[in-house]
């Protein structure tokens, strides 16, 4: 378990720097795009490629995100309710968000599949590519759903005795074996 624990980290660090990468190359084009229009003139398909490039910016990092369990928590109602229940809930939340962020994952699946077959494209100053920025939404969301059910069985593992305890804000990878 150690080994694919370590493997997976990896595979979600590497998606959040790719991620990361992409918000420089954000700010580099937008740099320049705006520059430019003060002085030699815009940057062709500035404002299209921005706008696909979100994709991979906010959708290539989501399981490091609920690998490390930084999404955004709301405990006002749980923080007075045991430890143990806590933790259930907590799991019960992983389940919910896994079906539907699976959901999703599957409508955006379809919908790449359907730009895969008409070749996608803005239409700007120059032609746009969309279809292959489609396929990283089903990819980081379903990396986010298996990340999810870890997260249940991990939680459901601590509510149940099964597992030690992880510190608040602990990585949840897989449940101890």
């Amino acid at each position: 378990m150690n080994r694919a624990n370590r493997m997976l980290e990896a595979l979600a660090e590497w998606l959040a720097l790719a991620g990361g990468l992409v918000v420089v190359v954000l700010m580099v084009m937008v740099s320049v795009d705006a520059l430019g229009r003060k002085t030699l003139g815009a940057l062709p398909g500035a404002l299209e490629f921005s706008e696909a490039l979100m994709i991979p910016a906010v959708f290539l990092p989501l399981m490091f995100v609920q690998m490390k369990r930084e999404h955004v928590f709301v405990s006002v109602a749980t923080l007075g309710l045991p430890l143990r229940a806590q933790t259930l809930l907590d799991g019960l939340a992983a389940v919910i968000g896994a079906m539907i962020f699976g959901l999703l994952t599957w409508l955006a699946l379809m919908k790449a599949v359907d730009a895969f077959g008409v070749r996608e494209y803005r239409v700007a100053v120059i032609a746009v590519p969309i279809w292959p920025f489609r396929w990283i939404i089903p990819l980081g969301t379903a990396l986010l759903v298996f990340q999810l059910v870890l997260t249940a069985i991990h939680e459901f593992s601590r509510g149940f005795g099964a597992a030690e305890p992880a510190p608040e804000g602990g990585d949840a990878l897989l449940p101890p074996g």
